[in-house]
């Protein structure tokens, strides 16, 4: 996956029978991730970050399980990386994969990470425990918008794309900004049809309404003042004219039943075939957003990699002695580099 460091390098995990060797090399890698993820911040190039996990309950039982499968998947993830041309920095953990990809834009890393979910399901060199199902979730974020981004913060967001994965039900990618880019479509999309629903009703029954209260109590005027007319009014003409004007009013009640119901009952399908959108559109607005506040309670629990730098560095921006630790980390780096380089040469 790297340009930068060997495969023994690259693939680290702590423990094992050099485990200060490979501490070390896990601190090289990580700071190689921060770097990249600055460099992008400061020349404005693009940067994806990938965090995946495998599907399996949240059971100690589990915990050897997911120790042997970490590198394999690892070892997926670098095929398919090499075999679309996609160079990136990668560590794993216990429990999860994480690799930064400079120069690669997310929708190229979605495609190589829905890629590598179909993958994982075919690994055949794991035994899997005839419980569980192979397979794996994937967070993919990104600094192309305008929040300023750092790599803690890059894998953060990655690691709420794989918890909302998982939650939906796991064996998929997701994006935790695109989710977020969705409720707000989603509550533009209630809102234009809340807006079109009370428009349709205006214009389907309170201007028809108004329009024949004004045509029959027009046409009744004229009746009337067609009476009026006539210069010697008996009392059958009284009559008569009471009689005329119940008759239009019947007939014009007739009328409305007739012609204005039909458009009536047509307007009323309407509107209810657009108030089921609204519902709709309003339960996945709501089931998005409990997703949402469930993965952020989820933040009080430690996943684990979001702050694997900090943790192994013992390097935290909020320190008082954070920019002399950060120093010494560089010069220790470099030092380590300088002695490999010139052990190699020997």
């Amino acid at each position: 996956m790297t340009a930068h460091a060997t495969e023994e390098q690259l693939i680290t995990q702590p423990g094992g029978p050099d485990s200060a060797r490979q501490r070390l090399s896990t601190q090289q890698m990580l700071h190689l991730m921060r770097l990249e993820a600055e460099r992008a911040l400061k020349h404005g190039y693009p940067i994806s970050c990938l965090v995946m996990g495998l599907d399996t309950p949240e059971d100690s039982a589990n915990d050897d399980f997911q120790k042997i499968a970490m590198p394999l998947l690892f070892k997926e993830l670098k095929s398919i990386s090499f075999a679309r041309d996609v160079r990136g920095l990668g560590i794993w953990t216990e429990a999860l994969v994480v690799g930064v990809f400079p120069h690669v834009d997310p929708e190229a890393l979605v495609e190589l990470a829905e890629r590598l979910v179909r993958s994982v399901r075919n690994i055949d060199s794991l035994e899997v425990p005839e419980d569980l199902e192979l397979t794996a979730s994937i967070g993919i974020s990104h600094n192309l918008h305008s929040d300023e981004k750092s790599f803690e913060i890059l894998v953060e967001e990655a690691e709420t794309g794989m918890a909302l994965a998982r939650s939906g039900g796991g064996d998929r990618v997701t994006q935790a900004r695109e989710v977020e880019r969705e409720l707000d479509r989603l509550r533009e999309a209630v809102e234009q049809q809340l807006a079109e629903i009370t428009q349709f009703q205006e214009k389907a029954f309170g201007d028809v309404e108004d329009r024949d209260e004004i045509w029959a109590n027009q046409l009744i005027d004229k009746v009337i003042d067609l009476f009026r007319r006539e210069s010697e009014k008996s009392e059958g003409l009284f009559r008569v004219e009471k009689e005329v004007i119940a008759l239009l009013q019947y007939e014009i009640g007739v009328w409305r039943e007739s012609s204005g119901g039909k458009e009536v009952v047509e307007s009323q399908s309407t509107i209810e075939k657009l108030e089921r959108r609204v519902t709709k559109l309003t339960d996945s607005l709501g089931l998005t957003e409990t997703e949402l506040v469930r993965v952020a309670r989820m933040k009080n629990i430690d996943l684990g990699v979001a702050s694997i730098y900090g943790s192994v560095q013992g390097l935290k921006s909020d320190s008082e002695d954070f920019e002399q630790k950060k120093e010494m980390l560089k010069n220790l780096f470099e030092a380590n580099l300088a002695l490999r380089e010139e052990t190699a040469s020997r």
